[in-house]
């Protein structure tokens, strides 16, 4: 039997009349890697406070491993989306302190301080001051206490946020090791190629509504099968969805008979087959 790590049933979060989460329901169980995706104002950070013991819900039930969110918080690991070390600190002692709130012993704490700032390729650093690092170094740091006591459930909010494409690469793995370990990721981020790549579950919201949730396979087989295709101008009934890039949706009965009438059309470059996208949901929000 799976266990349930998060669970969120009729959530309803109002601030003043404005509705940021409005009847979402969520269940995530161990080892799912689950991406939170949305516009600004999707109510995403609304609904990562409620699970953090920020916020409390108006309405709804919410629970974290098996407790309220304040209660689960040694077994959670958070990445806030507004970055910040104490700068006056030294690195390796704050991370100790850290590891102490969460449960471990001093010794565990700074023995596991020094191992995770090795796991973010930033080995030799526990003495500095952060003020001294780099702001890509500091999110490093960062990243390294969200991980230090192997957590339960890790709440990631737009991680990849000003990471090179080499730190990008070291998060995924690091993503991946902690979702083998058993622990259940929640992914708040705009890059959906890296959602669609990253995870097996996903909430998308707009609005504080649910747009969409499920496996990703069941998410992205709703809707049509569309052409993709590249040229100056698209044939008809196609949308643009880039300079020189369009899309057709078809139905299953028609897509042979479509493609090539669009392969044909004057101009084209390039053409393809594909499914539906997670850019698809949030097509209406491209250009705004």
């Amino acid at each position: 039997m799976n266990e349930s790590v998060v669970v969120i049933e009729d959530g309803v979060k109002r601030y003043g009349t404005k509705l940021a989460l409005n009847r979402v329901n969520l269940k995530l169980e161990r080892g799912m890697r689950c991406g939170l995706l949305g516009p600004n104002g999707a109510g995403k950070s609304t609904l990562i406070r409620t699970l953090t013991g920020i916020l409390r819900l108006d309405e709804g039930q919410v629970s974290v491993l098996g407790e309220s969110p304040e209660a689960a918080r040694s077994r959670v690991g958070y990445l806030p989306e507004e970055r910040g070390v104490p700068r006056r600190a030294k690195v390796g002692e704050w991370l100790a302190f850290l590891g102490k709130l969460r449960g471990l012993t001093a010794h565990e704490a700074r023995k596991r301080a020094l191992h995770w700032l090795e796991k973010v390729d930033l080995p030799g650093v526990e003495r500095s001051r952060c003020r001294e690092l780099s702001k890509g170094m500091q999110q490093k740091v960062q990243l390294a206490a969200a991980l230090q006591h192997e957590p339960d459930l890790l709440i990631l909010d737009e991680p990849f946020s000003g990471l090179d494409p080499v730190a990008v690469q070291l998060l995924e793995d690091l993503i991946r090791e902690a979702s083998e370990r058993g622990a259940t990721i929640l992914l708040s981020t705009h890059l959906l190629p890296q959602a669609e790549a990253l995870c097996d579950h996903v909430l998308l919201l707009k609005q504080g509504q649910t747009l969409a949730s499920g496996s990703l396979q069941q998410v992205l087989a709703q809707g049509h099968p569309k052409i993709e295709l590249r040229a100056e101008t698209g044939p008809p009934h196609a949308v643009k969805i880039g300079n020189d890039r369009w899309i057709i949706e078809a139905q299953d009965s028609t897509i042979d008979e479509v493609f090539r009438e669009a392969a044909q059309w004057t101009g084209v470059r390039e053409i393809r087959r594909t499914g539906r996208q997670l850019r698809d949901f949030f097509s209406d929000d491209a250009d705004g």
